[in-house]
């Protein structure tokens, strides 16, 4: 399995490649959550085996605690394309 740095790079080329009007709202997403993590609780940012050790589940109730409310529909992308990414 994949790192976070490395899944986050197959998924922002992955999403790069597709033909949408905006990048940006899923990418923004991305940032955020990359930051609220850094700030708030870095360790999945640094564990090598983060999606392995890790369910979706957990990680994105744990973003969610962190952050103070409810995913968007972003954000539920992003971790979806994150964990399909890290394999």
């Amino acid at each position: 399995m994949k790192n976070w740095k490395q899944a986050k790079a197959a998924y922002v080329e992955n999403h790069l490649s597709k033909k949408l009007v905006g990048h940006n709202i899923r990418l923004n997403a991305l940032g955020k959550i990359e930051a609220v993590f850094a700030e708030k609780f870095p360790e999945p940012l640094k564990d090598y085996n983060v999606f392995e050790n890790i369910s979706k589940t957990y990680l994105v109730k744990l973003y969610e605690c962190l952050k103070g409310y409810a995913l968007n529909g972003a954000e539920k992308s992003v971790f979806t394309g994150l964990y399909k990414f890290s394999k």
